[in-house]
């Protein structure tokens, strides 16, 4: 579940859209129970694009109320897939990736209440992290959506480790009245028997992610624990059932 959960983390992200150098693009996501349709939070991202391709971002989660859950930092400048990046939640826990060269990275967490615990893993040339592991798709949807399967490693920080997946097109969909593609990710070991695969949502044209269902990186503040079904989608307009963003926040 940890594994799924992190996978998650690293799917809702690049807007797809052109943008100047240095100019941010800001955009937002809707998270909704994925079996009776609550209303649970709001993303809102924010990147830095430069020739199409994203050199850094924030993610900050809001609840129902407007108090921050959690925000994300991160930093694509020296590896395009795997990102050197701060995860910070309201309960306390922390992550990330630091140290992130041409050949290793280092993976870290802190738990609450305990020390923190690292690994150096070895970079490899078909392997992303986090928020890293979309812009991996993005650059290789074309021969998705042509019925290739491809593999990858996914480095998890929450795990200090990494793993072997792989994603693959399983059908066509609409959103918001327009034509997509239903990609699924998957371990490509016998992991996938104990760990929850992702169903994503892609726009065949321009490669934005425009939906995920699955397990959440967000707690449930009732729980303690990650939301087990959540679907986010990425809607061009505010629905109307969205609560609990910053007033002002849709200005940008």
């Amino acid at each position: 579940m940890q594994l799924a959960r992190h996978l998650l983390m690293a799917a809702g992200l690049f807007s797809g859209v052109a943008a100047a150098a240095d100019e941010p693009v800001v955009f937002y996501g809707y998270a909704y129970d994925g079996e009776s349709g609550e209303y649970l939070y709001t993303e809102r991202h924010e990147q830095v694009l430069k020739d199409g391709r994203w050199q850094k971002g924030s993610i900050v989660y809001y609840d129902t109320e407007g108090e921050e859950l959690g925000r994300k930092e991160m930093d694509f400048s020296v590896n395009p897939y795997i990102p050197a990046y701060t995860l910070e939640l309201a309960s306390g826990y922390r992550e990330g990736i630091r140290d992130v060269d041409g050949e290793t990275a280092t993976l870290w967490r802190r738990k609450v209440d305990e020390d923190e615990g690292t690994e150096v893993i070895d970079v490899e040339e078909e392997m992303a992290a986090d928020s890293g592991f979309h812009s991996l798709i993005y650059d290789n949807l074309d021969s998705i959506l042509d019925g290739e399967t491809r593999k990858f490693r996914f480095a998890v920080a929450g795990n200090l480790d990494d793993y072997s997946f792989r994603v693959r097109k399983i059908g066509e969909a609409t959103f918001e009245g327009e034509p997509a593609a239903r990609l699924k990710v998957e371990a490509a070991t016998l992991l996938r028997l104990i760990a929850p695969s992702l169903e994503l949502i892609y726009d065949p044209e321009d490669g934005r992610l425009l939906q995920y269902r699955g397990l959440s990186n967000i707690h449930d503040p009732a729980t303690g624990k990650p939301f087990e079904d959540v679907r986010i989608a990425y809607y061009s307009t505010p629905p109307e059932d969205a609560r609990g963003v910053p007033e002002g926040a849709y200005a940008d």
